[in-house]
């Protein structure tokens, strides 16, 4: 995703089922069926609200969040899906009760856009002709579905992918001092090597999974250098990320409320010097 850009619609749409719909909607519209363009329109915000919100919860919004139909299918209105996919990322909006109502009219402008369907010829049948949106009408829609949709998709790609400088969890920033042992798919090793320090990061598909922080010569206390040792570690966490507490005499807890994560910090005594070992750990399976 371009993150300079984030409404540029070759570089966010390109998930599947979300490009499906983005593309249908701008053929028909480019057609001059605007009416069906309006109704994928709607279609498009609800495949984004499916997308993001089973990605980030492993779950069917419409099982989740929905209800049962006579038929015992589950469905979910386009309103409701909205909500709860931007609840996933409150988190991310540190000034909440006023951003809030920014989602509301979002939520509010959305639903105009099922109205404006409503009147469309794709949407449903009837006694009376339908009267088809006009083109300024059905832009109006289109343009409001595609800046929701890719907004929605860089909440998810921001849950996901930290935008902090090598960090666990983002994308490697190559520096002019790491030396390389990756293979062609950037998964592997990057190291920093100095007389006093070893920084070594594992990646996977150029995603930081761990980091290694060696001390080499300077005595470590872990009394007398808590601080100094959590400090360490915050730097190659999320910015948001807060200490929790020590689960062993090794292991320093953190946990980040923007990507809902928790990391672990190990420490190992060289005497002299330490290597903290820094990485996510899923704190279910940590407890079982």
């Amino acid at each position: 995703m371009n993150l300079q850009d984030f409404r540029t619609r070759a570089d966010v749409f390109l998930v599947g089922g979300i490009q499906e719909k983005f593309i249908e909607m701008t053929t028909k519209y480019n057609e001059g069926n605007y009416g069906d363009a309006v109704a994928m329109a709607k279609t498009l915000v609800e495949s984004t609200c499916a997308y993001v919100y089973h990605a980030v919860t492993n779950k069917e919004i419409e099982e989740d969040k929905g209800h049962v139909q006579v038929t015992g299918n589950y469905t979910i209105g386009m309103y409701a899906a909205v909500r709860e996919t931007l609840r996933l990322f409150a988190a991310q909006l540190p000034n909440f009760e006023q951003t809030e109502k920014i989602a509301t009219t979002t939520c509010d402008l959305v639903q105009s856009i099922a109205n404006l369907r409503n009147s469309a010829a794709a949407a449903h049948g009837g006694r009376k002709r339908s009267i088809p949106p006009a083109k300024l009408e059905a832009l109006l829609a289109i343009e409001i579905s595609e800046d929701l949709a890719a907004t929605l998709l860089l909440m998810l790609h921001k849950y996901q992918y930290p935008d902090d400088f090598n960090v666990i969890g983002s994308l490697i920033d190559k520096t002019d001092d790491m030396e390389s042992y990756v293979d062609v798919n950037d998964s592997g090793r990057y190291v920093v090597d100095s007389p006093q320090f070893n920084i070594g990061y594992t990646v996977i598909q150029s995603i930081i999974q761990s980091v290694d922080y060696e001390v080499k010569k300077l005595p470590m206390n872990q009394n007398v250098d808590a601080e100094h040792i959590k400090d360490i570690v915050m730097d190659y966490l999320p910015k948001d990320a807060k200490f929790e507490g020590m689960e062993s005499d090794q292991m320093y807890k953190f946990y980040s409320e923007v990507h809902d994560t928790h990391y672990s910090a190990i420490f190992t005594d060289l005497n002299p010097g330490m290597i903290l070992t820094i990485s996510s750990f899923d704190e279910t399976l940590y407890n079982a």
